[in-house]
């Protein structure tokens, strides 16, 4: 049985991941039929992936991998457009599939993306429905930004575009993602999240579709408190819908609200998640990774007032290995002499390189906990593993953070560095001012990481490495392999565009986990009715 999947706010393809790796007697379980998504390099990460779909689990062409292997973004680019022309009728598939489309611009009418789902299902009566309407204006982050939610921003009724579709095209079961932030939002007096929810359980009430069937929202982490009279699942609280990354064996604490859509005609009652005994670490699926250094940017030397704002002045950096080595030396003993450190804290072997887009390397090890999610024996090496290039400044900053991290097994707060060593705070009013005390965060070795963001494109300063020889914040790879994509998932386009990608994605190894409890509902499906 192959389920049909329509994916919409699709990103890089999270979801739609998780999903199609599940196999059964060598045939893919879900089938992923158009994948819409906005953004241009997501697009293009997604065509890219839906192309390596179309062959055998473990088949991929080798010219795919030569394309993995490039080093360079532009040769990159050549080789994609000539895999694509050596594989015409997998290529043609992939371009069906991902489309380049803004649910709810002028630009793409109701009628022309119904007019799509209709052929790419093609009269299906039992198909899933996934994706996670955009979330910054639900966001918590975005909302302090702002002073709440605004009720004039668009983003917030995109949702209804993902309800929309329900009303009209009727999927046999639906899976939508949000940020936690959905639980607590409010537009005037009114909490999005009840009004998400009533809205979600008749779609057809909110566009006039008479034929739209009803549908039982439930939890994936918890079976329902009770029922309601109209045999609606009710739970305790809305926080039942809030499924902890972690708990599942995502080396991540992400906290996401996950709805799962059951048409009400259909009268099954779902499983939930199985939780893992043990948390995956941090340190277990990125330490066998290679060793690369930061690059160097520019530095400091000097500031000024000009009209009434602070003006500084950089100067250029030759980012070579002497350099580095020179500049992490004296940082090194300048930090143990201020703190009172380990003269000779624990580090690693002093990197040589920092790294590109596509290092030859051994890896994952034996001893990372999913390495048989990660692993692709023929890919033989790293993609997307480039450090970035840091001022001066920051590096010693860096520096410090990892230090203070290996002595105290804690990064240090803004309070920290003004106590340790103040020079190093950041030029700004608010650096001491409480509002961004974790500025630095050094990712503990011994834990889950924390949420990896759409904000690790404009800086690592969140996701500071913790080996301090190392001194930088992570690479695409090591924020891919946080966000659970295996090792030969390409993303497309410049490094920050495919920080942005992984920052915006579902972990695929979560929405594996999902798809196990959506298979068994479609194999309920199948007993009790015919596709």
């Amino acid at each position: 049985m192959s389920i049909p999947v329509i994916d919409i706010f699709a990103g890089p393809g999270g979801l739609g991941e998780g999903f199609s790796s599940l196999v059964e007697n060598d045939k893919r379980v879900f089938n992923i039929k158009l994948s819409i998504e906005k953004d241009e390099n997501a697009h293009q990460t997604l065509e890219l992936r839906s192309f390596t779909r179309q062959f055998i689990k473990g088949k991929l062409p080798e010219k795919y991998y030569e394309l993995l292997r490039e080093t360079s973004l532009d040769k990159r680019e050549e080789k994609r457009v000539s895999l694509f022309n050596t594989y015409p009728k997998q290529t043609k598939i992939a371009k069906n599939e991902a489309w380049l489309c803004e649910l709810g611009n002028p630009k793409f009418p109701s009628d022309l993306i119904d007019s799509r789902i209709s052929k790419a299902l093609n009269q299906s009566k039992n198909w899933l429905l996934i994706g996670g309407p955009p979330c910054q204006a639900y966001s918590l982050v975005g909302r302090s930004r702002v002073g709440g939610i605004d009720a004039k921003d668009h983003r917030v009724y995109l949702y209804k575009e993902y309800l929309r579709i329900i009303a009209k095209h009727h999927p046999s079961v639906f899976v939508m993602e949000n940020v936690k932030g959905l639980l607590s939002a409010k537009v005037g007096e009114e909490k999005v999240f009840d009004w998400i929810l009533r809205d979600l359980t008749k779609p057809g009430s909110v566009f006039e579709e008479h034929n739209s069937p009803e549908y039982k929202i439930y939890s994936l982490t918890k079976k329902p408190d009770s029922f309601d009279a109209n045999g609606n699942p009710l739970y305790e609280n809305n926080t039942d819908y809030l499924i902890k990354s972690e708990q599942y064996g995502v080396p991540q604490k992400r906290h996401r609200v996950i709805l799962l859509g059951i048409r009400k005609d259909l009268d099954i009652q779902p499983s939930v998640l199985a939780k893992v005994s043990k948390e995956v670490t941090l340190e277990s699926i990125i330490d066998d990774l290679p060793i690369i250094r930061s690059g160097i940017s520019k530095s400091l030397i000097s500031s000024s007032i000009v009209k009434g704002r602070k003006k500084h002045i950089y100067e250029k950096v030759e980012n070579t290995d002497e350099n580095w080595t020179k500049l992490t030396k004296q940082f090194k003993k300048e930090i143990v002499s201020w703190n009172g450190f380990a003269e000779n804290p624990k580090t690693s072997n002093q990197p040589s390189s920092f790294g590109a887009e596509f290092i030859k390397y051994n890896t994952p090890s034996e001893t990372n906990p999913l390495r048989a999610w990660y692993k692709d024996d023929k890919l033989g090496g790293v993609c997307n593993h480039e450090s970035r290039s840091h001022l001066v400044q920051d590096l010693k900053r860096y520096l410090f953070a990892a230090i203070y991290t290996e002595h105290y097994h804690r990064f240090p707060r803004m309070q920290d560095f003004a106590e340790h060593q103040k020079e190093l705070l950041p030029d700004h009013a608010s650096a001491e001012s409480g509002k961004f005390n974790d500025r630095f965060r050094v990712q503990l070795p011994n834990t889950a990481a924390t949420t990896v963001t759409s904000h690790i494109s404009k800086d690592g300063h969140y996701f500071i490495h913790y080996d301090p020889a190392q001194c930088r914040s992570f690479t695409v790879r090591e924020a891919a392999r946080v966000q659970t994509f295996p090792d030969n998932y390409l993303f497309c386009g410049s490094r920050t565009a495919q920080f942005h990608q992984v920052g915006n994605a579902v972990p695929p190894y979560l929405a594996k986990q999902i798809g196990n409890v959506v298979h068994d509902i479609f194999k309920q499906i199948k007993s009790l009715t015919k596709d």
